[in-house]
């Protein structure tokens, strides 16, 4: 199955996007998940299009014809604000979509085995639908039906209302259109009346604006209005009736003052990811913009996380000098030459003291110093599914956390805390300040994993810290060991001490109704599980596998001592050998990463493979990874208290991953350390 989009004979009808963000970005400045779901919803418009392409075939011709000698029409950025927290902006979705076809992934549409699983999700009555037009009444498939040039997505804040502190718009260019969005505006009308909802039509700026108000039940997401409006030109809806109105007010006055495409954060970070950006099709981008706190602010409000009695975490990081996180934004272009995706990015964070450090306060703890890129050390394993080498200022970052600890305990407890572990007689005894901390270098190794069959166990981590004494870290590791319940010594390296932590294994645990009898049952907390049931750490000294001595961490023993023994002996197969690894390096280099901070290599097929499968299962929450541990920690019992299930996507239909494992490509990327902030690159091969 091929599908095509309307494509205006005129090729003035294409918005130069790149010479317009030029123009953005270089003229003088005047007054002025959401992110990657909003970005994921960018690309759902392209991936699932092919089951539409029946119904544009019998009007293409006309529309052409009819739209052949239409001017350029003014950019959505010129009519909204300027306070937008976030953004997702597709230049030209009819460009877009011929820049899909060119993707490996484009092919998921046409596959049969793929079939199923993209009608339970993203079919006509798909739950993804459903749940990505809850808020505006448009569902990203009837966007794709109707748009025909500029797609924008914003979300805005309104801090001032505590009911509804945050509202988002869409405004798409629908020319050539107007009678198929006509008919998705029936649609609307009639499901939300269905649903309970009224209307109330006004009339602004010379057009109507239609104004529902749903009908809302115990347990759901208060929506207080839907509001859309249809012009010539564009179709507009948001979930506040002011934002309509200001956006028509400014297409009248031919932009507003304070407009969006004036904003100098807007144009600063834009102007860096374009410099960086080669763009060979005009419209094949999708481009995104948030400013971090004030975007974090919004999901915590519609996600309804940090709340109640909890430490809100946004306000602490504020308050610790994370606001210097001015904006981030960048450009993705889409099937370009040997890449599906190419991200070239940027996160604005100019320094705001005189110091090294450039932050104040736990901000410190924001060092990455950029280093030559490396070669892929020689005892990783050649199973590795992904692999980031990162340079970070550990001794700089663990004081820098002091003053958020405090801050968020309410109370200074970090350096007594620090100096009991020194003390304490029955406790560890180890000078982290004098013994620990100045041995840890500021380079350390991420690697993941997963065995199969996938179970709940599959997915594995490791990390491993380059030390400049082996000795002194060596001799804290096992101090801290030895007083840890819980912990059994692995004996399967010689010259290394692997120590494994059990949870809820010891044997010398005192049984509950020992406390029940002495009557403190009240008075002792339930404690909060671990993040890891199981995890082990060992230093490792260098070996024939490695010239500098580590502290490894990981989730998995087994993994552990299976990098212990190639540390020291040098032997094992390597994934620096593979030629797709070897391959990936060289294209990083080619991209321009010569000195870095960060640097990651992806084997999409091994690193998504157990998780497919649990997901496919349904067991990936349950799963016993580090991130689901989090995730459970965080939502659960959000999730225990509400009235309304949170919709999963239906994974029933989805196929083995042994047929579509071929479709995911492997990636690579790197962040640079520069004078303001970080560039950010990331790249998916075709």
């Amino acid at each position: 199955m091929n599908f095509q989009r309307v494509q205006v004979a005129d090729k003035r009808v294409i918005n130069p996007t790149r010479t317009y963000l030029r123009n953005i970005v270089d003229r003088p400045r005047t007054r002025g998940g959401v992110v990657l779901q909003l970005m994921a919803a960018a690309f759902t418009l392209c991936l699932f299009g092919s089951q539409l392409n029946a119904q544009e075939a019998e009007t293409n011709a006309a529309v052409e014809a009819s739209e052949a000698e239409r001017p350029v029409l003014m950019t959505a950025l010129k009519l909204l604000p300027d306070t937008a927290a976030g953004i997702v902006r597709i230049p030209n979705l009819t460009v877009l979509c011929d820049s899909w076809q060119k993707t490996t992934l484009s092919g998921i549409t046409d596959d049969p085995a793929m079939k199923p699983l993209i009608e339970a999700n993203f079919g006509s009555q798909g739950a993804v639908w459903e749940k990505l037009g809850d808020k505006v009444g448009l569902r990203p498939k009837e966007i794709y039906e109707i748009a025909t040039g500029e797609v924008i997505a914003v979300w805005l804040p309104f801090e001032n209302d505590n009911r509804r502190p945050s509202s988002v718009c869409v405004v798409a260019d629908i020319r050539g259109k107007h009678a198929e969005a006509e008919k998705v505006l029936t649609r609307v009308d009639q499901d939300l009346k269905a649903d309970g909802a009224t209307r109330e039509d006004v009339t602004r700026a010379g057009e109507t604006v239609r104004i529902y108000r749903p009908k809302t039940r115990p347990g759901q997401l208060k929506i207080e209005q839907v509001v859309v409006s249809l012009t010539d030109d564009r179709l507009i809806a948001s979930d506040r009736d002011s934002v309509i109105f200001e956006v028509l007010d400014a297409i009248e006055n031919d932009g507003r003052e304070d407009s969006l495409d004036k904003a100098p954060l807007l144009r600063t970070v834009w102007k860096q990811a374009l410099s960086r950006s080669d763009i060979e099709q005009e419209g094949s981008q999708v481009e995104w913009f948030v400013k971090p706190l004030t975007m974090g602010r919004i999901i915590r409000d519609v996600a309804k996380v940090d709340r109640g009695n909890k430490v809100r975490i946004l306000n602490l990081l504020e308050n610790q000098g994370f606001d210097a996180l001015q904006a981030a934004g960048g450009i993705v272009v889409v099937g370009q030459g040997k890449f599906d995706l190419l991200h070239r990015g940027y996160v604005h964070a100019p320094p705001v003291t005189d110091k090294a450090s450039r932050y104040r306060l736990a901000a410190r703890m924001l060092q990455f110093p950029n280093t030559k890129l490396d070669e892929i050390p020689a005892w990783v394993p050649a199973n590795t599914a992904s692999v980031s080498r990162i340079n970070w200022k550990i001794e700089e970052a663990f004081w820098a956390a002091e003053t958020l600890v405090d801050e968020a305990f309410d109370n200074e407890i970090f350096r007594p805390s620090i100096e009991g572990i020194r003390d304490d007689e029955e406790g560890p005894q180890i000078d982290i300040e004098n013994n620990v901390l100045p041995n840890l270098s500021e380079h350390l190794l991420l690697l993941t994993d997963n065995t199969l069959p996938a179970t709940v166990n599959s997915e594995r981590v490791l990390v491993a810290i380059e030390v400049r004494d082996a000795k002194a870290i060596g001799t804290a590791v096992r101090k801290a060991m030895e007083v840890e319940p819980d912990v059994f010594q692995v004996d399967t390296v010689p010259g290394v001490e692997i120590w494994q932590v059990k949870h809820g294994s010891g044997e010398d645990e005192l049984d509950d109704e020992f406390f029940d009898d002495l009557g403190f049952e009240e008075e002792i907390d339930e404690q909060q599980a671990p993040i890891l049931n199981t995890w082990a750490i060992a230093m490792v000294p260098a070996g024939k596998g490695s010239t500098k001595p580590h502290l490894v961490f990981s989730s998995h023993v087994d993994l552990l001592v299976d990098v212990a023994k190639r540390m020291q002996s040098g032997q094992g197969e390597k994934l620096a050998d593979l030629d797709e690894v070897k391959d990936l390096l060289q294209m990083t280099r080619d991209m321009g990463a010569n000195e870095v901070a960060f640097q990651r290599v992806v084997r999409l097929r091994q690193s998504l493979r157990a998780k497919y499968e649990l997901q496919r299962q349904g067991e990936l929450k349950n799963s016993d990874s580090v991130l689901a541990s989090l995730v459970r920690r965080m939502f659960e019992d959000d999730e225990a208290e509400s009235d309304e299930p949170i919709e999963r996507l239906n994974v029933g239909k989805w196929p083995a991953f042994s047929e579509v494992e071929k479709y995911f490509r492997n990636a690579f990327g790197f962040v640079e350390t520069t004078d303001s902030g970080w560039n950010l690159n990331g790249f998916l091969l075709k």
